[in-house]
């Protein structure tokens, strides 16, 4: 695994276990929602779309990039389903009015499933704009 994958699935875990300690100690969720993992994963994936050589390695960057993601939005749900204390990873906005099982399971198997597939789709309509461009500029690979 390259060093700058190591780097952007850390970047993202840390954001989110951050974005849990706020919410834990109280900060308002008007506040907590600027500590954001979703737009460290949308400059992680722009970048991989780019730095990815093979469709392989887009899918499993995409991939990479969802399950440090998934796993801290899994927990702080699993948190928040145990101790029946509101937090902003279940706040109305996010959860669209599901229970919180619906939500944390929909998270699961979303992580799994859709979404890193959804990254990959985006990382390969990137690349191809940017593999297009590099063409028309006749620019050496």
């Amino acid at each position: 695994m390259k060093t700058s994958m190591k780097i952007s699935i850390a970047a993202i875990a840390v954001m989110g276990v951050i974005r849990f300690a706020l919410t834990i100690a109280g900060v308002p969720d008007s506040t907590v929602k600027y500590f954001s993992m979703t737009a460290i994963m949308i400059v992680a994936t722009l970048y991989f779309a780019v730095v990815s050589k093979t469709h392989k390695e887009r899918l499993k960057a995409a991939y990479l990039l969802i399950l440090p993601y998934m796993t801290i939005e899994v927990l702080a749900l699993g948190y928040t389903w145990a101790s029946g204390r509101q937090t902003i990873f279940h706040a109305q906005e996010y959860s669209f009015g599901t229970s919180i099982m619906v939500h944390t399971i929909g998270h699961l198997v979303g992580g799994l499933t859709w979404e890193p597939l959804f990254g990959f789709v985006v990382m390969e309509i990137v690349w191809f704009i940017y593999a297009g461009g590099r063409r028309l500029l006749h620019a050496d690979a």
